[in-house]
């Protein structure tokens, strides 16, 4: 199996990579320094030079107010970076998984999420990327799209909040705004077992099952390591940044993944 796998580099790429090769199968896991996926001159010329049999397609512009900032760059990669990868996968006429988010929705149900829900997304991220999901589903009827939520993993939010518990005892948290905490090496396993069981294709919701605010998700990663540090809620409004987030934005996907208490205990089991 040969793969493309754009965002290697990412927290997601870098959990995802290792288990391709322990699954032997061959890919190139390029960047933007190595593959620019906004120029589309390269992309045309590579296109014509490469036999692929798959592509994961991570990359993305995923900081949420950088974008609100900068919308033309996360445009620039969400959507067109996106059209230009679903073109390779349409003239090859081969799979290609597409990491999209729960920022597709607005926030304002009052229940998980279904793929099948209408998609209203409030800032530009989550524009960007409901973009990118319709160039994928035009371009090819062989794809995967995996909405997920709150990633973490090595160098991600909870390492970052247990360096923080090192020079800090208190922290102000937001306890308004619900989803699904979900750990990069149960989404990386689900994506190999997508592709090699030949999932049919379509839009998925990967996350961990179960939900929390942030705060409830902060007070459990000290709790777990025994870290003395008092968290404390806060509303949105208390703490103002330049994009929306959904309120509420609980992906139904079952038990896809484990829970995420679970999930989260596991993952700090390993010393850090």
């Amino acid at each position: 199996m040969r793969i493309l796998v754009t965002g290697a580099t990412g927290l997601l790429g870098k959990s995802l990579c290792p288990l391709l090769d322990e699954e032997g199968w061959q890919y190139w896991a390029c960047n933007s320094k190595i593959f620019d996926i906004t120029n589309t001159k390269m992309v045309n010329e590579i296109m014509d030079k490469i036999s692929l049999d798959f592509i994961i397609h991570l990359a993305g512009y995923t900081n949420i107010d950088q974008a609100e900032d900068n919308p033309e760059i996360a445009y620039n990669v969400n959507h067109l970076g996106t059209k230009n990868i679903a073109r390779i996968a349409k003239k090859h006429n081969i799979p290609i998984l597409y990491v999209s988010t729960d920022n597709v929705f607005d926030g304002n149900s009052e229940t998980p999420y279904k793929t099948t829900d209408v998609t209203n997304p409030i800032n530009v991220y989550g524009k960007s990327k409901l973009a990118g999901e319709k160039e994928i589903i035009k371009a090819t009827k062989k794809h995967y799209i995996l909405r997920t939520s709150w990633l973490y993993g090595v160098g991600g939010y909870v390492d970052a909040m247990l360096t923080f518990s090192n020079f800090r005892k208190e922290i102000s948290v937001v306890d308004d705004q619900i989803g699904c905490p979900t750990n990069v090496a149960d989404l990386s396993r689900k994506i190999i077992e997508i592709i090699k069981d030949n999932k049919p294709y379509g839009i998925y919701h990967v996350t961990s099952s179960g939900s929390a605010s942030w705060a409830d998700f902060t007070k459990k990663i000290f709790e777990i390591k025994k870290r003395n540090v008092e968290v404390t809620a806060i509303d949105k409004s208390d703490f103002p940044r330049p994009a929306l987030r959904p309120r509420y934005c609980v992906l139904d996907s079952g038990d896809i993944l484990p829970n995420w208490e679970n999930s989260l205990e596991k993952y700090l089991s390993v010393e850090k």
